[in-house]
């Protein structure tokens, strides 16, 4: 399954990580790239999690980039 993941740089320099699908799944890290590998293990957790305990599993319809400007 693929979701969407929106990543921030934090004031302190450190990224991070969540995904709006899967509420409960948010990681950091030191690198953008490190970042997206622990987000990318919070999520097959959380999934795992969700499927022992018989709760859905959420199918992501799609995701697009809107620009504002300000």
């Amino acid at each position: 399954m693929q979701y969407t993941v929106g990543v921030r740089k934090s004031p302190e320099g450190f990224y991070l990580a969540s995904c709006p699908q899967i509420p409960e799944a948010h990681a950091q890290g030191e690198t953008y790239e490190a970042c997206l590998a622990n987000i990318q293990q919070v999520l097959q957790l959380c999934l795992e999690f969700r499927k022992e305990r018989g709760e859905e599993i959420p199918d992501e319809a799609g995701a697009n980039q809107v620009s504002v400007v300000v």
